[in-house]
């Protein structure tokens, strides 16, 4: 069905999530652990789906990849049942191959590479890869591509808009209109990197969840691959538009220099060739916190502190504990990292709360008694043999000002 090859491994999980079984090793689900839901052998797996918090299993059938009906959550060392009653009817060609292929083409099913490639993320390059070829044959992207040498091809994507990791980090359906039939897709389809995501494209938002799956009643995201539309709302995306609109002289001269903490783009141009106040496009997007390549991690889970995030907020920190005479936040700052408190873990994966949101918002304790959700001050590992009643009198004792929002 696809003329897909094996893509070559770099140091982040984008090309792994999902390939061909080469290795027994690779399958990280316990067979050993008896359960109901397992009704297939480690023998039956052809295909792997995820490699971090949980494994969906799959295997081609009538020239059609299917998951298996069971599920390995990594994170709590369990089985579930996957689809267990309908997975015959969930393809991945249609649910799952936009996000874990690179190529996927959306009138053939057909795709060039499993897992997430360079091309998923810069759009093709057939005539770069063979002129690279030429000049060293067998080379791969990794052998030029450092970090910190930028393409001269101009068939080179190269884009800091949120849209090219919104294109797989979010939740929606998009239909495919062609001469016979139409088919809808759980994914963007004939996405070009660098551009908005496809205007069809419908995106899982809190009004049209109507079983309340994706959503938290406080307009958070409950479930997985839904960063981008958190993001979206956040003030950092909106950074650039802020700073444009509603720049007050108290805060000193508007000049270009201001660009450096609102402007992606302006960030990441060249010292040469800086962008301006007319010229820049974008505000804060996801590759100013996430290295997409991973060849250094300036940020993750375990290193978002006031040291990182103070680059740009050192201002608010003391100007809003110059004018309430207190400390931005009671914790000591060994105890607390910036993300525990304005990103909090929210989403589930592999039967825990191990993804934070990216919304950028306080989830106070009231919040876990009023909509059962997990909150900012417990859920961090901060507080959490805490009762909720204390949280709640902790939390209005240090912010009166909120009443119990955000």
């Amino acid at each position: 069905m696809s003329s897909a090859i094996e893509p070559d491994t770099l140091p982040t999980l984008h090309p792994v999530m999902f390939r061909p079984v080469t290795d027994l090793t690779d399958i990280q689900g316990d067979f050993n652990l008896k359960t109901a839901a397992v009704t297939f052998k480690k023998e039956d797996i052809e295909f792997i789906i995820g490699n971090k918090w949980e494994q969906v299993y799959a295997r081609m059938i009538d020239n059609e990849y299917y998951p298996l009906p069971a599920k390995w959550l990594i994170t709590t060392q369990k089985w579930v049942p996957y689809k267990a009653d309908n997975w015959r009817e969930t393809p991945l060609s249609t649910n799952c191959n936009g996000c874990h292929t690179t190529g996927f083409n959306p009138d053939t099913y057909e795709f060039s590479e499993y897992g997430i490639g360079c091309e998923a993320c810069h759009g093709p390059a057939g005539k770069h890869v063979i002129q690279q070829r030429q000049i060293q044959p067998g080379s791969v992207c990794r052998v030029c591509h450092t970090g910190k040498e930028a393409s001269a091809d101009k068939e080179i994507i190269v884009s800091v808009n949120n849209s090219v990791c919104g294109q797989c980090h979010s939740r929606g359906q998009q239909s495919n209109k062609s001469e016979h039939m139409q088919t809808s897709f759980n994914f963007p389809v004939k996405y070009k990197p660098g551009n908005s995501l496809p205007t069809d494209y419908l995106m899982s938002s809190k009004q049209n969840d109507h079983k309340g799956k994706n959503w938290w009643a406080v307009g958070l995201s409950k479930n997985r691959h839904q960063e981008f539309a958190d993001f979206s709302v956040s003030t950092h995306s909106k950074s650039l538009k802020h700073l444009k609109e509603k720049y007050t002289e108290i805060r000193g001269e508007l000049t270009d220099q201001c660009l450096e903490c609102h402007s992606s783009d302006y960030k990441f141009s060249k010292d040469d060739a800086k962008l301006t106040l007319a010229t820049a496009k974008y505000g804060i997007s996801c590759v100013v916190c996430h290295e997409p390549h991973g060849l250094r991690r300036q940020f993750n889970s375990q290193n978002i502190d006031a040291e990182h995030c103070g680059l740009c907020h050192v201002d608010s920190f003391s100007n809003k504990a110059a004018e309430t005479g207190k400390a931005h936040y009671p914790c000591p700052p060994s105890a607390a990292s910036c993300a525990d408190c304005h990103m909090p873990y929210i989403i589930k994966s592999g039967g825990a709360y191990p993804i934070r949101s990216h919304a950028f918002k306080i989830v106070p304790p009231i919040a876990s008694e009023t909509f059962k959700m997990p909150n900012s001050c417990q859920n961090g590992g901060c507080h959490a043999d805490k009762s909720l009643d204390w949280a709640k009198e902790a939390f209005a004792k240090h912010y009166p000002e909120y009443s119990g929002n955000e």
